[in-house]
């Protein structure tokens, strides 16, 4: 399976013994403010458990999925970014542990997705989103060159959309290394 590195990520497939680490990042009611219908209700560690799946299933049902996201100076485990299926198309997201906003993390792991997905594997487009208020989102999908589409409503929920395409994305100068 592949594999991302960045100068501080290590993006890596999911194992079973991410699950207590998951839980606690999706258990914090700062991280799931924006998430989901029920946004600002913490995952169970049942409901915690499915999403470590579904990572891990998209692989091989659509070719891409979403990373465990690993500090390299710790080795603890920081979040998930990657890319999955909306409507048969890629869509970016990430989910990071409050003790890594606001340094940049995000940002990275979202350029090495986005880095990955149009050099690795093809895609033509990407999209996001996020609900209008959550601003610090908003502003990590500019910094990866995500132009913003307009106004959503998806499953009764009010989002923002953001999208790239291939030829629009511009890596930056940071460490990458993609092993397949």
């Amino acid at each position: 399976m592949p594999e991302v590195e960045t100068t501080r990520l290590r993006l890596r497939m999911f194992t079973p013994s991410d699950l207590d680490s998951l839980c606690l990042i999706l258990g914090d009611l700062r991280v799931v403010k924006y998430l989901g219908i029920d946004a600002g209700k913490p995952f169970t560690r049942l409901e915690s458990e499915e999403a470590l799946n579904k990572a891990v299933e998209a692989w091989s049902k659509y070719g891409f999925g979403r990373w465990a996201v690993i500090d390299k100076a710790t080795c603890r485990l920081a979040g998930l970014c990657g890319l999955r299926s909306r409507e048969g198309k890629p869509e970016l997201l990430y989910i990071l542990a409050h003790a890594y906003w606001n340094r940049g993390f995000a940002t990275e792991a979202a350029s090495a997705c986005l880095r990955f997905a149009f050099e690795v594997l093809a895609v033509d487009r990407i999209i996001a989103f996020t609900r209008p208020e959550n601003v610090a989102s908003r502003r990590v999908l500019e910094k990866v060159g995500m132009s913003f589409e307009g106004e959503v409503w998806e499953v009764g929920v009010e989002g923002v959309m953001y999208a790239i395409a291939r030829q629009q994305f511009r890596p930056d100068e940071s460490a990458y290394f993609s092993a397949k």
